[in-house]
């Protein structure tokens, strides 16, 4: 399935479901929003997980400076350009504003404002102290009051415990997904259309998991870990390292293992009673998301050695890290020299790669992943 068939049958899935009277709820896709939440209030939730290209970064400039993250960038030119494959987002009802980082609020008050959705607050805190947790508790149920107040109706501490349990389920299978030996390219559009579905798709992981459990892929390849930015869809950077000899056999970044290694134990899971402080709980031990100060860095650094290690165990193959980074992140660009240098010591291997969406910067992009694969 290409890009333009996923988006199409996309819109089909959302048209079914504003059908049967459902509203949809878009947001920056970061990993601390409660899509369960959403979906127990009966709506739609909808993440932004598309890249960009020249036309819609230039789109961009009437709201925010060129100096914005090329990401939040696309975000805002994807609705003032509504290109045809897009047209679902002609569907939205609401957009969650949050602050994931200051593009996030700002491409968000812009998309909310200039293009007439009603705006939903949801703000979270950087840190896990016990007051943090407070906070984010009240947004939490702030949150769930806006909801209510749209539907008139009270979400039930049972429907949401539910969605909690459902959505749990959802990110195994997409662990399962993880560990399969499929290409790079493979994972990666699973992972775009199990963001975009949700737990809609959960039959068709289990067979996904049943066809592809024993298959076996070149050994040849260099393989590479993914860390930083996503590479959302339709952007063309996981193309490039496969055809340069690279393979992404873990993509360590919003799609992907920052979303789904956030399952929540089956004994806390059955034990508590109160579903918002599950959700609680579950923001408490997302420690590896960039909302995890102060020690985001040395956890990075542990988890992707650790990984390193248990990968050369297990096949023998030493990996490879591509730091992406899109133009202007701050999250991701302000630790970047520290991170290379940090695993460099370890022995691992690390290219910084920094890029907006230009389709100028293909061949430099080629020419410079072509050169850290040979260098592995």
């Amino acid at each position: 399935m290409d890009n333009f068939e996923l988006l199409s049958e996309y819109y089909t899935f959302l048209k079914e479901k504003k059908g049967e009277g459902k509203k949809v709820v878009a947001f920056m896709s970061h990993d601390n929003i409660p899509e369960e939440l959403i979906d127990a209030a009966g709506f739609v939730p909808l993440r932004l997980i598309f890249a960009g290209n020249d036309e819609l970064m230039d789109a961009s400039h009437d709201f925010l400076s060129p100096s914005t993250c090329a990401f939040a960038q696309s975000c805002i030119g994807v609705f003032s350009v509504k290109p045809d494959p897009y047209r679902f987002l002609e569907l939205i009802d609401y957009f969650i504003v949050s602050n994931h980082c200051v593009s996030d609020i700002c491409a968000s008050e812009v998309i909310a404002k200039y293009f007439n959705l009603q705006r939903l607050n949801f703000y979270v805190s950087y840190t896990k102290t016990g007051n943090s947790l407070k906070y984010f508790k009240l947004e939490l149920l702030n949150l769930k009051k806006q909801l209510e107040e749209i539907t008139g109706t009270k979400i039930d501490n049972q429907d949401l415990m539910d969605s909690i349990k459902k959505y749990n389920i959802f990110k195994k299978k997409l662990l399962e997904i993880s560990n399969l030996t499929l290409n790079g390219s493979q994972k990666l559009k699973i992972f775009h259309k199990a963001m975009l579905y949700g737990p809609a798709i959960l039959p068709e992981l289990d067979n996904i998991i049943l066809e592809q459990s024993q298959t076996q892929i070149s050994g040849e390849s260099k393989d590479i870990l993914l860390t930083g930015c996503s590479i959302f869809i339709n952007d063309y950077l996981n193309d490039l390292i496969e055809e340069g000899g690279g393979n992404v056999v873990f993509f360590d970044t919003w799609v992907g293992f920052n979303y789904y290694y956030q399952i929540i134990d089956e004994k806390v899971l059955n034990a508590s009673k109160d579903s918002i402080d599950l959700l609680t709980h579950r923001f408490e031990k997302n420690i590896y998301g960039d909302h995890s100060v102060p020690n985001f860095l040395e956890r990075k650094v542990s988890h992707i050695e650790n990984f390193s290690i248990n990968y050369e165990k297990k096949t023998g193959k030493k990996i490879g890290v591509i730091n992406h980074i899109i133009k202007f992140c701050d999250h991701m660009s302000i630790m970047s020299s520290h991170l290379k240098n940090q695993l460099k010591e370890k022995g691992i291997y690390v290219l910084n790669l920094e890029r907006d969406y230009s389709r100028a910067n293909r061949g430099q992009l080629s020419t410079r992943i072509e050169a850290f694969l040979e260098m592995m």
